[in-house]
């Protein structure tokens, strides 16, 4: 029986990151998905791969074998995808892009609407993922390509295209008790502040900000999820700094208002990928699209 390159991809990010749980994290998989794909490769080869330890997953001899071929394996099987063209030269495979929760959500969807009418047999895959987890899996080469939300960066090893900016709102709920007018960051800080994940640039920003005018002791919680906070914003437990897109309903029907006040700077959106590498035609299709989306006289249509 031959072995998956699936059950490949999440070997070698485990055996990189040293975690199930981070693996799961990068590649969009729930930690049972990651186990079993583990398990599965254990079961076929007869041999344990990894020592589970407190410190975390622990590449055993076999396994350290098998990360050898396990590697080349999928960089051929990159290299097949992207310098071997369709033979009816139309653009095709799956692509595996990492981007942002805010991103994934409330922008995407447009671009996979897109690729099915104009290039369907392109199999967009997104994994919602922070800064980090994103460069780190274009370099591992598990994602073709990333969209990130930072004011400013660069990395000698990748390609960063900037494609826009991502305009930023103060929410609140229309409970919370706000002065009314342009706020100031002590006014703010008097009420809990709502933040996303570490890793998020403008909610690190606004936890700076915070602290750079005297306010560190502000209550601060974080979630995982932009729902989850603009569920307890509107039930008046904090207000929140959030991509004006992802709150675009809850405003309009008055469930949030907008507060005027200090915002971090509008975060670039920044298009990454690997400089050493050949894009294929389906990866250069979905890189088009999402210049389109930002850029809306740029769209591109494909023969199909």
């Amino acid at each position: 029986m031959a072995v998956e390159t699936d059950l490949l991809r999440t070997f070698t990010a485990v055996a990189r990151t040293g975690s199930f749980t981070a693996t799961a994290r990068e590649l969009g998989y729930v930690q049972s998905t990651v186990t079993g794909h583990v398990q599965a490769l254990e079961r076929h080869l007869g041999v344990r791969l990894f020592d589970r330890l407190p410190s975390g997953a622990v590449l055993t001899d076999a396994g350290t074998r098998l990360l050898s071929y396990a590697t080349q394996l999928l960089d051929l099987e990159g290299r097949l995808t992207s310098e071997v063209p369709a033979r009816d030269g139309r653009p095709s495979g799956r692509v595996r892009l990492v981007a942002p929760e805010s991103v994934c959500a409330y922008r995407l969807p447009a671009v996979l609407g897109k690729l099915r009418l104009l290039a369907p047999q392109v199999r967009l895959s997104l994994a919602p993922g922070g800064t980090a987890q994103a460069l780190q899996a274009v370099r591992a080469g598990t994602a073709q390509a990333a969209l990130l939300l930072e004011p400013d960066m660069s990395a000698v090893d990748l390609h960063l295209e900037v494609l826009g900016a991502e305009e930023l709102t103060i929410v609140a709920g229309p409970d919370l008790d706000l002065p009314a007018g342009p706020v100031t960051w002590a006014q703010l800080a008097e009420h809990d502040v709502l933040l996303l994940e570490d890793d998020c640039s403008y909610s690190d920003q606004v936890a700076r900000s915070l602290f750079a005018v005297g306010q560190p002791d502000v209550r601060r919680v974080r979630f995982g999820s932009i729902e989850a906070v603009k569920r307890c914003v509107a039930a008046g437990l904090g207000w929140a700094v959030l991509p004006t897109a992802t709150a675009a309903a809850e405003l309009r029907e008055g469930a949030l208002i907008a507060v005027p006040g200090p915002l971090p700077p509008a975060p670039a959106v920044h298009l990454v990928t690997h400089s050493d590498r050949t894009l294929s035609a389906g990866t250069t299709v979905v890189l088009d699209q999402l210049r389109a989306l930002w850029n809306p006289g740029s769209l591109i249509a494909y023969d199909h």
